[in-house]
C-alpha cells in the first residue's frame, strides 16, 4: 500500500509514495486541526519599522496607520513592542499591553537617515522574546550595520527562529527593497513575505499578519525524513500543507514530525507511518512540480541580465509544459498558478530581448512573492489588482471549507447593526456565548476579523464565503430586510 496515515494531536499526516519511470518521491501532507474551542493564546508581536529618508512621504502615513491600528487591534492580554531604524534604533514602547499612548507614538514618527536594518529587526526579536513574532518593515537596502547582505540576515533570522522560535514576516514596500534579503528572512524565520509594490497594501500585509498571528495552531512544524528536514513553518488551524521528498529504501528509513500544538504548548516529536511500497500518484507529481516551480521563481533574484533571463524563462518554461500535460492542469487552482508562471516567463522574454533593470527588479520582486505563495498557498498574498482572484482561489484551496451551506444565522446577525455587517462585508452564519463564526470573500482581513470581535464580544472564526462581494452584499440585504435591521 502506498499511502499511510497517521492521526497526532492536533495534525493528521498521510504519507504517499510515489514512483515512475524517472523518479521515486515520498509527499507528506500535513493537515493541522480546526480546534475552534482551543483556548485563546496571547499574541507577543515586534513591530520594526524603517523611518529612514526613503521612506518619506505616502509609504511613511501609511505604515504608520497600518501599524498603530494594529496595536489598536490586539487584546488587553496580547503584549506588544514597536521599534523604528534609520541609521540608529529607536524603541517607542517595550513589550506591553495594547494602548492608545503607543498607537499615537507610532502616528508621530518621522523620516530620518540610513537603514540599520539588522539593528532593528535585533532589538525588536530579542524585546518580543522567545515564540515571539517580528514583522519587518522596509522599503531599501541594509547599508549600515554589522550586518547588511541577504545571506547573513537570513541565516540571523533562520537561528533565532530554530533556537528561539522568535517568527520574522517581512513587508518590503515599493520598488527598490531588497528583495533576496527581506524574502530571504522571512522563509528562513518562519513567517511570511508581502510586497506592497504600492504603498496602500502596506495595510492588507499588516491585516494579513495581524490574522495570522492570532489564528496558529500549530508552530515549528519540520519533518525529517532519513537524513534531509523540510521545514513547514506554521499553521493556521485547518490549514494544509504539503512537502515532497526524494525517496528510494522506504523500508529502511524513519519519517518523524516535530511540532507545537496549541492546544497543549508541548513540543513534541512524533513518528510518521512510512508506506511500505511504492504505488502511482498523480497528486505527487503535481505537488513536485509545484515545489519545483517555488524553487525557480525563488532563483529569479539571480536574474541581472538578458543571459540569466533565458537561463530561468527554459527552467521555468519546462515545469509550465509538464503541468499543462498534468490531468489537473484544467482544475482552477492549478490554472491560476500556471497563469501567474506564464506572466513570469513572459516578463522574462522582454528582459531577453531588451534588459531594462527598473523591469527586472520589479520582476524578481513579484517571483520572490510567487516563490512564497507556491510554497504557503494558504498565506498567499499580492499587491496587485489583477492575480487578486487567483490568489485567493490558491488560498481557499489549502483551507478547511464550511461544512453546512452559508446561511445568515440571526442570532448572529442581531449582535451587531445591519450596517456593520455590510462595512465588513461578512456573513453571521453561527453564535454561541462565547464565540461567532463568518463567512467572507478572504477571512485574512485580520483588521475586519478583529474589529467583529471587539463589537461582539466573542471569538471569532473566518471561513471563506466562495462568493462574490455582489453576493455577500444581496445576502445581508435580504437578512436585513427578514430580521429588520435589529442589532444591539
Amino acid at each position: 500500500m502506498n499511502r499511510q496515515t497517521t492521526s497526532l494531536p492536533g495534525v493528521e499526516a498521510e504519507l504517499t509514495a510515489h514512483h515512475d519511470e524517472t523518479r521515486s518521491l515520498l509527499m507528506v501532507s500535513l493537515r493541522a486541526e480546526e480546534a475552534p474551542d482551543l483556548p485563546r493564546t496571547p499574541m507577543r508581536v515586534a513591530i520594526v519599522l524603517d523611518r529612514s529618508g526613503s521612506m518619506s512621504g505616502q509609504k511613511l502615513v501609511i505604515a504608520r496607520q497600518a501599524a498603530a491600528q494594529f496595536v489598536r487591534s490586539l487584546s488587553p492580554d496580547d503584549r506588544v513592542s514597536v521599534v523604528a531604524y534609520d541609521n540608529q534604533v529607536h524603541v517607542l514602547g517595550a513589550p506591553q499591553p495594547p494602548n492608545e499612548a503607543l498607537a499615537r507614538s507610532i502616528e508621530a514618527l518621522e523620516v530620518g537617515g540610513s537603514t540599520a536594518l539588522y539593528e532593528g529587526w535585533l532589538v525588536g526579536a530579542k524585546a518580543i522574546g522567545s515564540g515571539g513574532r517580528v514583522i519587518l518593515l522596509s522599503d531599501g537596502q541594509a547599508n549600515c550595520g554589522p550586518y547588511t547582505t541577504a545571506d547573513e540576515l537570513s541565516a540571523h533570522a533562520g537561528r533565532t527562529y530554530q533556537k528561539y522560535g522568535v517568527t520574522t514576516s517581512t513587508i518590503g514596500v515599493g520598488a527598490d527593497y531588497d528583495e533576496a534579503l527581506m524574502a530571504g528572512m522571512a522563509r528562513a524565520g518562519g513567517g511570511a513575505h508581502y510586497f506592497a509594490h504600492e504603498a496602500d497594501a502596506i495595510m492588507d500585509a499588516f491585516g494579513m499578519e495581524r490574522f495570522s498571528a492570532e489564528a496558529v495552531v500549530l508552530h515549528r512544524v519540520s519533518v525529517r525524513y532519513g537524513n534531509h528536514t523540510e521545514q513547514f513553518g506554521h499553521f493556521w488551524g485547518g490549514e494544509t500543507k504539503r512537502r515532497v521528498f526524494r525517496a528510494t529504501d522506504l523500508g529502511g528509513l524513519a519519517a518523524t514530525v516535530r511540532y507545537t500544538w496549541r492546544g497543549d504548548g508541548q513540543r513534541r516529536t512524533e513518528s510518521l507511518v512510512v508506506p511500505s511500497e511504492f504505488g502511482y500518484s498523480e497528486d505527487v507529481r503535481l505537488e513536485a512540480l509545484l515545489q519545483e516551480a517555488s524553487a525557480v521563481e525563488g532563483d529569479m533574484i539571480h536574474v541581472r541580465d538578458p543571459r540569466t533571463a533565458t537561463a530561468m524563462k527554459d527552467r521555468l518554461r519546462q515545469i509550465v509544459l509538464a503541468l499543462l500535460a498534468h490531468p489537473s492542469s484544467d482544475e482552477p487552482g492549478v490554472q491560476a498558478m500556471i497563469a501567474r508562471l506564464k506572466d513570469s516567463i513572459l516578463r522574462l522574454e522582454r528582459l531577453e530581448r531588451n534588459y531594462v533593470e527598473s523591469e527586472a527588479t520589479m520582476h524578481r520582486k513579484r517571483s520572490s512573492q510567487s516563490s512564497h505563495n507556491l510554497r504557503e498557498r494558504a498565506k498567499a498574498f499580492t499587491s496587485f489588482e489583477d492575480e487578486r482572484e487567483a490568489t485567493l482561489s490558491t488560498a481557499r484551496l489549502m483551507a478547511e471549507a464550511p461544512g453546512a451551506p452559508i446561511e445568515v444565522s440571526r442570532e448572529a446577525y442581531e449582535l451587531a447593526p445591519a450596517a456593520d455587517w455590510a462595512r465588513w462585508h461578512a456573513i453571521p452564519i453561527f453564535a454561541d456565548e462565547s464565540r461567532i463564526i463568518v463567512a467572507m470573500e478572504d477571512p485574512r482581513q485580520g483588521f475586519v476579523v478583529a474589529e467583529i470581535g471587539q463589537t461582539v464580544g466573542r471569538r471569532v472564526r473566518a471561513v471563506y464565503a466562495s462568493k462574490t462581494p455582489d453576493e455577500i452584499q444581496a445576502m445581508l440585504a435580504d437578512a436585513n430586510a427578514r430580521f429588520g435591521g435589529v442589532g444591539p
